[in-house]
């Protein structure tokens, strides 16, 4: 055949160049190794089935305690205490059980060291010896029990000892109302607050905390009221066996304490305590209570009564009572406190109703150096008054700075900053107290008015300093002269700052009177405080306005000179 007109075939692919199949071979191998590293990795990062198998069979967490709202006398038992320590099963009282295993020694006239296991009908099987019944026996007897059957057949010459070494676990049913129900390991010899707290405890909206159920084979064996553990530190302590069951029955009648108590909480009622002096045995009440208020419902309607605390005693409480202890009693004298220059107590008892020039003619003081005419009030409801007052401001001023509008960018980015300086200005200014100071002179004369409890008689010490304080230069305190103005004394101490405001000062008077004054024409007196305020950019005035009012309501109300 001639070939010669033959066209060739197309190679599609180049032939390969020399030593091309080793490096192939040698980056599949490459390849290998890698996969094969990868799933090695894998296999380490996944969990052991064991782990697996043994986080499905741990007890289901314990819900978070509730937090809000009052709870149920005894809640706070259930908090995982009970779970720290575990028993072994070894202490004296517990009674041998099926499965338990016996270490048991003899030496003399028989040689025995081993360790048994008691068998389904109750015996161990001593060699020579025969069947030994220790099923029932407590383990302080065990000892005595064992050496009884094996004097039996060696009379002399033979001693024992006996140990427990295991007690046989055993898996116990809790349900009812309880948090979370289920069946749990522990030993027969663990508590019943064991196994409740195991199960999360008793929920507190619907579970009795004063009827706990054991059963064993359908029968009721015990019966717990938690609230003689809780107050007496009585519980029963049944043994338990395997497939026993601890029910919470549902939640028996409640009342609600609250007001002046010991601790506001919801008590369930039984028989012997379904009345007030019941009540009161569980939680005691505050030894300041005097009066009961009960509201709650009779016969389909509304009730509700208000008695003293002696005639609460009898009343008989249904469920869904509330029962509010209050202290309405008012005693015939009131605390009243003495500070500064005097002589004497520096707390007073008083009769209620006593008025303050009649108090201050009891209250011995040296005239040359109390300012009798400068004395004032501290009261409480005043500082509060003034704290309110001083919070509303803040708030108002916050709320300017927030709502504020911008027509730039700029403009926007400066009213941020500005909010964040009032914010932090509101925070410090949240933290000063007031003093709630009350001028009690007119015109030079002490007005003799209806004192408080706990109010603060103020007798200032004379002096002859003037303070300076706020936007100058030097907080300054300064010997008084007489003619000279407030703007003297800023003089000298070192002038105002470049934030001060000039036109205004404010002066706190010994006697806790305040004036608001031109500093060029005030004249100041002895012991009179020169207060300088910062001045405030009045460009957006209704911030400017709400700024200057929490600043003059600080000033004269604590004092302070508070600048942003």
């Amino acid at each position: 055949m001639d070939t010669r007109n033959q066209r060739r075939p197309t190679r599609l692919l180049a032939p390969a160049p020399a030593g091309w199949a080793g490096k192939r071979k040698t980056d599949m191998q490459r390849t290998l190794v890698i996969i094969g590293l990868v799933l090695i990795l894998a296999c380490g990062m996944a969990p052991p089935l064991q782990a697996a198998d043994d986080a499905a069979t741990a007890p289901p967490p314990k819900p978070a305690p509730v937090e809000t709202g009052v709870q149920p006398f005894g809640a706070a038992l259930f908090t995982g205490n009970f779970l720290k320590t575990r028993d072994d099963g070894l202490n004296p009282a517990y009674i041998v059980a099926p499965g338990d295993q016996v270490n048991v020694r003899t030496w003399g006239a028989i040689n025995i060291n081993d360790i048994y296991t008691v068998d389904t009908q109750g015996n161990i099987f001593l060699p020579d010896i025969g069947p030994v019944q220790l099923e029932g026996v407590s383990n302080r007897n065990l000892t005595q029990t064992v050496k009884k059957h094996v004097h039996k057949v060696y009379t002399n010459n033979v001693e024992v000892y006996t140990n427990l070494v295991t007690a046989q676990p055993v898996a116990v049913f809790v349900t009812g109302l309880v948090n979370n129900p289920g069946r749990y390991n522990g030993v027969p010899s663990d508590s019943i607050l064991f196994f409740l707290d195991l199960a999360g405890g008793i929920d507190p909206a619907l579970g009795s905390y004063r009827n706990i159920d054991i059963l064993r084979d359908g029968n009721t064996i015990a019966t717990l009221d938690l609230y003689d553990f809780l107050l007496k530190g009585r519980i029963a302590i049944p043994q338990l066996q395997d497939n026993d069951t601890i029910l919470v029955r549902h939640r028996g009648p409640v009342v609600e304490l609250a007001g002046n108590v010991a601790r506001p909480a919801l008590v369930e009622l039984k028989a012997d305590t379904a009345t007030g002096a019941g009540v009161l045995e569980i939680i005691p009440q505050a030894a300041q209570a005097t009066e009961v208020t009960l509201v709650g419902m009779r016969g389909g309607q509304p009730y509700n009564r208000t008695l003293s605390l002696a005639d609460f005693q009898a009343v008989k409480l249904h469920d869904g009572d509330l029962v509010t202890l209050r202290d309405d009693g008012k005693a015939d004298t009131i605390l009243v406190n003495i500070e500064g220059e005097h002589e004497g107590p520096s707390v007073l008892s008083v009769r209620r109703g006593a008025r303050l020039v009649d108090v201050l003619n009891h209250i011995p003081v040296d005239k040359t150096l109390a300012d009798t005419g400068a004395i004032y009030l501290r009261r409480t409801s005043v500082a509060q008054s003034q704290r309110d007052a001083i919070n509303d401001s803040l708030f108002r001023l916050e709320r300017s700075s927030l709502l504020a509008l911008s027509g730039s960018s700029n403009e926007a980015a400066i009213r941020t900053q500005e909010a964040k300086l009032v914010e932090m200005f509101a925070e410090r200014a949240r933290l000063i107290d007031p003093l709630g100071r009350v001028v009690t002179t007119q015109d030079g004369v002490q007005q003799n008015i209806l004192l408080e409890p706990n109010d603060t008689i103020v007798i200032p010490t004379r002096t002859q300093i003037v303070r300076v304080a706020g936007e100058v230069l030097m907080m300054h305190a300064a010997t008084w002269r007489r003619g000279w103005t407030a703007a003297d004394y800023i003089r000298q101490a070192g002038d105002y700052t470049d934030r001060a405001d000039r036109s205004k000062v404010i002066v706190h008077h010994p006697n806790a009177a305040v004036d608001i004054v031109n500093p060029s024409n005030a004249q100041i007196g002895p012991g009179d405080e020169i207060l300088v305020l910062p001045k405030v950019d009045k460009k957006y005035r209704q911030f400017g306005i709400d700024l200057l009012d929490v600043i003059y309501k600080i000033a004269i109300s604590a004092k302070v000179a508070l600048n942003l």
